[in-house]
Order: structure tokens, then sequence, then C-alpha cells
């Protein structure tokens, strides 16, 4: 049969002459009643149809249609025709179903309850596929649905049959009740502004507070609620909602590390979803340096030189103890330590000190600790550091820049970058600080019972001597995984020896990096600095022509020879007129006027050999403890220099004994010549003697306190 029939319930149909009225049409038959009176239902086949139709004994009354008869029926589909071709399968496939259930219940098949029908899907199912199949009959669009049987490849669940049930009879029948309105049709259909709002409040309530996924939709749904009714109160369009399963679902579409980024912070996502990678590292020495600083574990007592003996055990409990802080440099290309200094806190003089002490060779340093090693050091071309306030001040700053180094801030929260130096204190801590006493550890927990306060009796100076000896003699000659088990003194030996080393910094270069900053006036005597005066031709020429009368001055503590001066526009080299102070450092310095002062305490003026003979004795009775000082906490500040500019070397000067020209000498008394000495002549330039005998003896000399200076002033 291939010829269509279409029906109306308004036509009367004759079969041999008996009037019939079409009642529904069936996938194999179609129903027609009696009009006789009799309400006599009969059901013929298509083929019988096919045989009957056109027939002598076929004949059909078209129903006269009068103006009351013509308004229009309403079309129950009406709600569906105008949604998108993809809501329309949704809402035609579920209304199969229930009408299915609806018609299973009517004839006492099935129950409302999900046992029952989960008994009898099979049933449902297959007549959902007939009301499919009657639905594609009746308006052709197999564009929609096909028509083969078993079409419908997945059956719904039993939950989703009965809530479409319930809507649909709730609603009176209304084909509209079974739209899909959870999002997933309407996904195409949400514009910009809504889901730039409902996305930005999802992740605005993913913080760090770590609300649940459902706190996180119910906040957005207020948040959403709200935003509309202030629209529609200011006669805005509103914005288009989504349900809690939407927002479920979108809650799924972030990635992991997008989740613990916006819940746990940037830097913990970094921390768990970085991978191990390949960076560019050093291949030379002093091609890349890194310094970092570090909190040691483990509390000293706060004073420079060791405990006196005798002292009871009250006062030693009341010796100010604390936690020092550690700066080291690292040469990345052979892992090995040239910079240490401990330092009472985080500052910016203290990161300097370990650059210059990295360019520099210390082996008086680890003489001094007892190490049997030498302990060297190289210019470097790049510093990498972290952010820290020590690192990014402009002290630290200018310092690289004057040693003609690139200063590098690798990525902020990317420690990774910087694991050579990060390395070196977790090596530390676990090698190194188990012979320290008074350990505080990482954190309470895995201290326990040790007693960290009662074990706390080394000075800095022991501590700066325990890690001075670590670091020299084991950890410089152990094997290093980094250097594929070489050590880092014999990686420095192997690359000295192919690539050679920096060249090393000039006097002056280190000067303007790494020497302490102060200011002068510029007089005809040039600069005067703790009784050393600093003058040249080229620095009076500057006060005579430009008229500046105050300059800055940096002053290597290490060689007090000379001292470099910016003019604002260049630099001047200037050193002392006296060649004893070539090579001696401000610690002797300081240890021989306070023998000077001592001696010749009534005299304004000392002669440079005397001034010789105390550096040579303040040498001989210890130049350890004075090298020590280099990476003690104790280290002079330019505060510190200015005050003990104002107090020790206050009305001292140091002048030249030795004639290098005729200015030097007296004049004769006839105005014609000088005066020139013999050596039966008696000296008349030697200064005076005490006014009042002296009557120290030697071992009086030495000061009690040697860093009054340091504390503000002396008190006698």
């Amino acid at each position: 049969m291939s010829r269509k029939f279409r029906f109306s319930k308004s036509d009367l149909y004759l079969i041999d002459r008996i009037p019939y009225r079409f009642v529904a049409s069936h996938a194999k038959f179609a129903t027609f009643r009696r009009d006789d009176g009799s309400e006599v239902t009969e059901q013929f086949s298509w083929e019988q149809l096919d045989q009957i139709v056109g027939g002598p004994s076929w004949d059909c009354i078209r129903k006269t249609v009068n103006q009351a008869d013509a308004s229009p029926v309403p079309d129950p589909y009406r709600s569906v025709w105008n949604e998108s071709k993809k809501q329309q399968i949704l809402i035609f496939t579920r209304c199969f179903f229930v009408c299915a259930l609806a018609k299973l219940h009517s004839e006492e098949t099935v129950k409302l309850t999900p046992c029952s029908v989960k008994e009898n899907m099979g049933l449902i199912r297959l007549e959902a596929e007939r009301n499919r199949a009657a639905f594609n009959n009746e308006f052709g669009r197999k564009k929609y649905f096909s028509s083969k049987p078993g079409s419908i490849a997945h059956a719904p669940s039993v939950g989703s049959i009965l809530s479409w049930h319930r809507k649909y009879v709730g609603s009176g029948g209304e084909i509209a009740s079974l739209k899909d309105n959870r999002g997933r049709s309407k996904g195409l259909a949400l514009n910009q502004e809504s889901y730039t709002f409902i996305l930005g409040q999802l992740r605005s309530n993913l913080n760090q507070q770590r609300h649940s996924f459902s706190d996180v939709v119910d906040q957005t749904l207020r948040a959403l609620k709200h935003e509309n009714e202030q629209r529609r109160s200011e006669g805005k369009p509103l914005l288009d909602t989504r349900g809690r399963s939407t927002l479920f679902n979108w809650l799924g579409h972030f990635s992991p590390i997008e989740l613990d980024a916006l819940r746990h912070g940037l830097q913990y996502a970094k921390r768990k979803y970085s991978a191990v990678a390949k960076t560019d590292r050093a291949t030379r020495p002093g091609e890349v340096f890194q310094v970092d600083e570090w909190e040691i574990d483990a509390r000293s007592i706060i004073i420079n030189g060791p405990i006196a003996e005798g002292l009871d055990q009250q006062t030693l409990d009341a010796l100010p103890r604390g936690r020092r802080w550690m700066y080291i440099v690292i040469d990345v290309a052979t892992r090995y330590i040239v910079g240490l200094v401990i330092a009472k806190s985080q500052n910016q003089d203290s990161a300097v000190r370990a650059l210059h002490m990295a360019t520099v060779d210390k082996n008086e340093l680890a003489t001094a600790a007892g190490a049997q090693s030498e302990w060297r050091g190289f210019a470097f071309e790049t510093l990498e550091s972290d952010t820290g306030s020590a690192f990014r001040a402009n002290h630290t700053t200018r310092a690289v820049n004057q040693a003609f180094a690139t200063y590098c801030f690798p990525q902020l929260g990317e420690p990774q970058l910087r694991g050579v130096i990060e390395r070196v204190f977790g090596t530390i801590a676990m090698r190194a600080m188990p012979y320290v006493p008074g350990r505080t550890f990482s954190n309470p927990k895995e201290r326990g019972d040790y007693p960290t306060e009662e074990l706390a009796v080394l000075t800095d100076d022991q501590l700066a001597l325990i890690f001075i000896r670590y670091i020299v003699d084991v950890y410089h000659n152990t094997p290093h995984a980094g250097l594929f088990a070489e050590t880092p003194a014999d990686a420095l030996c192997r690359t000295e020896a192919t690539v050679g080393l920096p060249p090393r910094l000039s006097p002056s270069v280190q000067r303007r990096a790494f020497g302490l900053e102060f200011s002068r006036e510029v007089t005809r005597h040039g600069i005067r600095f703790l009784a050393i005066s600093y003058n040249s031709p080229e620095l009076q020429t500057l006060r005579q022509n430009s008229g500046t009368s105050e300059v800055t001055c940096y002053l290597n503590l290490q060689d007090l020879n000379a001292i470099s001066v910016w003019t604002g526009s260049k630099w001047i080299e200037v050193q002392t007129s006296i060649e004893v102070f070539s090579g001696v450092t401000l610690s002797e310095w300081i240890a021989a006027t306070k023998l000077l002062r001592k001696k010749y305490y009534a005299q304004a003026e000392l002669k440079s050999q005397v001034v010789e003979d105390a550096l040579n004795y303040a040498r001989s009775k210890g130049q350890e403890p004075l090298d020590l000082k280099r990476t003690l906490p104790q280290h002079p500040t330019a505060e510190d220099l200015e005050r003990l500019n104002s107090n020790l070397y206050w009305g001292l000067s140091v002048t030249d004994d030795t004639l290098d020209s005729l200015e030097d000498l007296n004049r004769s008394s006839d105005g014609v010549g000088y005066v020139i000495a013999t050596k039966n002549d008696p000296p008349t330039d030697e200064p005076l003697a005490p006014s009042t005998p002296h009557t120290n003896k030697p071992e009086d000399l030495e000061d009690d306190d040697s860093e009054w200076w340091q504390k503000g002033g002396r008190n006698d």
C-alpha cells in the first residue's frame, strides 16, 4: 500500500450505506464509530481501506462549515513550534513517554511507582515508540524523528519519567510543562552579559574561604536574583538565569589548577602543578651568582667575642639571646660558596657585605676558623636573588651596577628558578645544624622537648667559625649531585684551568661598589676622616673652580689607603699622603688608635712612624679576631663611623715625619734657604712628653668594651 489517507472527524463516511465517524488511526488500522445510534466501534485495516475507499460501496459527505463552525481549533503544539529544534525534540520525546505512561496507567497495567515503572519499562518504551510513529504519520516530521522502530536509543530513567508525568498532570496537560529549563538547551541562547555575570560570581565565590560547591551555587543564585531585582526596578533587561544543575556542571568545567588557585592561592597551585624542567645554568665561574638570606635555626648569645671565664650561671642566663640571619652568595657554575655573612636582621648592608666578600679571597678567614682548605673569591657578571627588601634596596642595586654586573630577579613565587641557593640552606639545615647547640628547628612539633634556651651558649663569632669551617672544609670538598659527583672545589679548579676566572675588580671599583658611603666638605687639607687626611691636586681644583663644599665619598673598610669621591659628574680617586695606611683595615686602625690614645693622650698629632708601630703591635696581638669581624653582625655602619669619628678620633690627626719636599722644612732665620737638622741635633718635631706620667702597664692597654663607639658614645 502506497496511498496515504487523511480522515476528518467532522466528515461522515458511508460504507455499504452505513454511516461512520472517524475516531483514530494506528499503525495497522483505523478506528471508526457507527453514526446510526448504536455507537458501535469498528476497526478497518489499511489494506481493507485501500480496497473500500473509492469503490462503489464508499461515499463521503463533507460537513457544511458555517461561520460559527469556522472558529479555529487550538493547536496543542503551538507553544512548541516556536522553540529551537533541539528543544522540540526534547519536549516531544518526553511527551511520548508521558502519554505512554498515562495510557498504561489508565489500563491499570502500570502503577505510578518507581518499582512498577521499572518493571514495565519495556512496555512503556514500546508504547512511546507507537506514539512517535503516530506523530510522524500525522505531521510528517521525519527530519525530527526517524520512522524506524526502536529509534529512541536510550530510555530515560524511572525518576525522570515520573517527574515528567507529575509536571504534565500538574499543569493540566500543557505540553509546555515538559520544556527543558535546566540550561542544556538554552546554552546557545545565553547572552554574553549574563554569561559574564554568572561566571564572575562563581569565580568570586570560589575564594580561599573554601565554601562547598553547594554554597557557591547558592551564593551565585542569590547574587543573580538580587541583580535581576535591581534591574527590574531600574527598567533594565533582566539577565538570563540558570538552575543549580547547570551551575554544578559549570563548576565541573573548571580545571583543577584553576580551582586550587582560587581556593588555595596561586602559590599553592604553582607548587602543586609545577613540573621539573631544565633551566639555563651558568657554564663558567662568575657567570651567575645567586644570593639569598636565611634565618638560622638556632639561638645564640648576642655578644661579640668569647664569654669571660668565671661568670656565674645567673649572669650567663641574663645575657641576651636571639636568632641571627645568614647571607650566602654561591657561584652557580661550580656550586662554590664565595660569600658568608652573619647578620642581626634583614638589611641591605649585610647583603652588600656578602657581595663584597664574594669578590675577594678569604684565606685569612679560613685560617681563623681552623680550616685546611683555601677560600677563593672572584668577580661576577650576573646576580640573581628574590625580591626581598634587602635585595631590592637602592644600596644593593647600586653596588651591583657599580661592579659592572647585571641584576636579575627571577619570577616571583618560583623558588625552583633559584634552586641552587635554596638547596644550600637545606643542606646546611640537615648537615651543619645538628652540630650547633641551641637549635630552634623549623617548627615546635619538630623541636619537641629540645631545651633550646638552655643550650644557647654560642656567641656570634663562635657561630661564624662553625659555618666557615663547615663551608670551606666540608661543603666544598663533598661530592655534589648537581656537579655529577664532583666537589665544588674540584669544579672550580677544573673550570679555572679550562675557561679561567673573571678579572678581579680593581681597588677603585671595589670602593665605589661596596665601600661605606659618607659625606664630607673639601677643605685645603682635602677630606679628613677618622683622623686621616685624603688630598690630591684634582680635589683642590674641584674646590677652587666649582665651589663644591660637600662631596660623597666611599671608603673600603678593608683598605684605608684611599677613598673614591663622586663629584656629581665624575669619580676622583684620592689617596692618603701617608703610606703607612696602605692595606690597613678599619679594625686594625681602631685597635691601634685605642693604644695610641692611652699612651699619647695629651697630643693632638701623631707621627706616621708612631702610627706604624702601633699598627704592627695591634696586628701582633691577634689578627684572627680582626679578620673575623667581616662576617659578624657587629660590622660598622655609616652611622657608626660618624660616631667613631666624633669620639675616638676627635681632635686627632696623623702627620708624616718624612721630608718629601722643601715645603716641609723650616726657613732660615735670615730668610735665605731652609734649616736642615743633622743627626746630632736634637729633634724639634718630636711629640711632647705627657704632662702627667703614664703608669699603665702593657696589659692595661686593652679596652674592656671594644665596641663602645657602636653604642652611642663613651660613658666613662
